[in-house]
């Protein structure tokens, strides 16, 4: 019993150094900009977390994917295995999701993946690979509100020791969308952010044909699959349980009666007559179009005409 509470004990230690460490990596990285500095800063890190169960990699002048941190680290753990680039498997077997992104698909038993679409899939992953590689495998976990999902899959936002978050950094250099899911919205905001940049940079995935913005008149165009599309709702239906915005009178963009606290129902109220972007799945059902939404971050209104 002693052993175990010194284990316990332990354990929480590390994952208490493992968050100091990221939050005070971030600091110095923010506020240093002198070389020698930094040097200093660095090896004063490096002699008071020396007794963390992870090593501890000073943070190079070079890194700069140390947006988005994390609200804490629920568990420390290594990595045996990359699916692909949003979903890993640890050495104990569980497989691991990462929160508010998604990267191309690699593989699918339920249609056809485009050759360009699977190999920005697979450029993805080996970007996840390489920034894993470089942790030796391990990594921090920031578990989301909602910890799993229908597939029995952990829900985190990933970190390494040097404060690097993955998500951020796979959407940054373009290899992934940001994209919400609730309950689940915590660094939305700052993906986001990071996805406007890879999108003005037109980074990786942003050059395909698939995540270029269309207009409705253009739907025809459009693949199933993600899309970005905005046009001029011709119609606002509300029933008890969903609300549909019906866009350009081929469109159906709905928002289920669960997913209404995550939008301002005033704005949708409002939106009839006025052009509005959306993101998220498309589906065709006949000769119609529908897309549902879940988070407001996939539906604004379209104020520039780019």
């Amino acid at each position: 019993m002693k052993f175990a509470l010194h284990v316990i004990h332990f354990t929480l230690v590390s994952r208490r150094l493992w968050i100091l460490r990221v939050r005070l990596i971030n600091s110095v990285s923010a506020l240093v900009a002198n070389h020698s500095f930094l040097l200093t800063m660095c090896d004063l890190l490096k002699k008071a977390l020396n007794f963390s169960a992870f090593f501890c990699v000073c943070i190079s002048l070079n890194v700069s994917a140390n947006e988005c941190s994390p609200q804490q680290i629920n568990e420390s753990v290594r990595v045996s295995t990359v699916y692909d680039g949003d979903t890993v498997r640890l050495e104990d077997g569980r497989k691991v999701r990462l929160i508010g992104i998604d990267t191309p698909e690699i593989f699918s038993k339920k249609r056809h993946i485009p050759s360009e679409i699977k190999a920005s899939g697979q450029r993805a992953r080996r970007a996840l690979q390489q920034q894993l590689n470089k942790a030796d495998m391990r990594v921090g976990l920031d578990y989301g509100q909602q910890q799993f999902d229908r597939y029995g899959r952990t829900l985190a936002h990933v970190f390494t020791s040097e404060g690097i978050n993955l998500q951020a950094y796979l959407i940054r250099q373009g290899h992934a969308i940001a994209f919400t899911t609730p309950p689940n919205d915590r660094l939305s905001d700052c993906y986001m952010q990071q996805e406007v940049l890879a999108r003005k940079a037109k980074r990786e995935i942003w050059q395909l044909e698939q995540y270029q913005l269309l207009q409705i008149s253009q739907l025809d165009k459009a693949k199933q699959g993600f899309q970005r599309l905005q046009g001029k709702v011709t119609q606002l239906k509300k029933t008890s349980k969903h609300i549909t915005l019906v866009i350009g009178g081929i469109l159906s963009v709905r928002i289920y009666k669960k997913d209404w606290p995550n939008f301002s129902l005033h704005q949708l109220n409002t939106l009839q007559g006025k052009r509005i972007r959306v993101r998220g799945w498309l589906h065709k059902k006949k000769q119609r179009y529908q897309m549902n939404l879940r988070h407001s971050d996939a539906l604004t209104e379209d104020l520039t005409t780019n």
